[in-house]
């Protein structure tokens, strides 16, 4: 099964899932088989630990592609269940997404953001990648501690650009908006089987995201004062 693909509804036409996406320059697509991606800083990349696994068994670590560039992977740095790319030097030209820190959730409205094949809802991945960005729309259903789930509708529950994960999916990202309507990155995608997709909290390991960007920053600072005193 293809590891990053957003199937679509019957009655909607492709091409309004994919300018839907267009709202979404944060979302990128790892190198296959590895899944997705969002870019939250200039130089700072998050995913799922499932992807950043299989990065690095990809010898040697590929580039990642943004933007039509490509842009040398400097570390990844994983708390086991999300991951944090950190890029060899930043990426202009893309506006990164913050992530959310508000704790309300549930009932959100959500984009979801996939590359890859796509296909009706209800049957399987078709073709081969053609390189599009799809997004889809659905509702958070229930928060967890850890967890945003999502459960896939249909009839009159299903939102008029419904967009569901092909089981195999890791890595995407779920936008949410605030009251304000600006775009925040609240989930990225862990696990789905075609009913219910579950997302990491971003909330809940916004912590972790940013001690570990603070860390990298004061190491990198060190080396540089080390290399001014010789």
């Amino acid at each position: 099964m293809p590891c990053a693909a957003l199937l679509v509804r019957a009655d909607r036409d492709d091409a309004e899932y994919v300018e839907l996406a267009t709202r979404y320059a944060s979302s990128i697509r790892r190198p296959a088989p590895a899944g997705e991606g969002v870019l939250i800083t200039s130089r700072w990349v998050v995913t799922s630990a499932a992807t950043a696994g299989v990065l690095r068994e990809i010898k040697p670590t590929p580039d990642l592609s943004i933007a039509g560039r490509k842009y040398e992977i400097d570390a990844i740095h994983t708390d086991g269940v999300i991951a944090l790319i950190y890029l060899a030097r930043a990426v202009p030209g893309v506006k990164p997404m913050p992530v959310y820190r508000g704790a309300d959730e549930a009932g959100k409205v959500i984009a979801v953001v996939a590359h890859g094949p796509t296909g009706k809802q209800g049957t399987v991945p078709t073709g081969q990648p053609d390189g599009k960005k799809r997004a889809g729309i659905n509702t958070i259903d229930h928060v967890a501690d850890k967890t945003l789930l999502v459960r896939v509708k249909s009839g009159d529950e299903a939102s008029d650009l419904q967009g569901v994960l092909v089981p195999g999916e890791s890595g995407a990202g779920a936008y949410v908006s605030d009251a304000e309507g600006d775009i925040f990155l609240a989930g990225i995608a862990q696990s789905t089987d075609g009913k219910v997709e579950t997302y990491v909290r971003l909330s809940q390991r916004f912590g972790w995201i940013e001690e570990t960007m603070i860390d990298v920053a004061k190491r990198e600072a060190l080396k540089l004062l080390g290399s001014d005193s010789n």
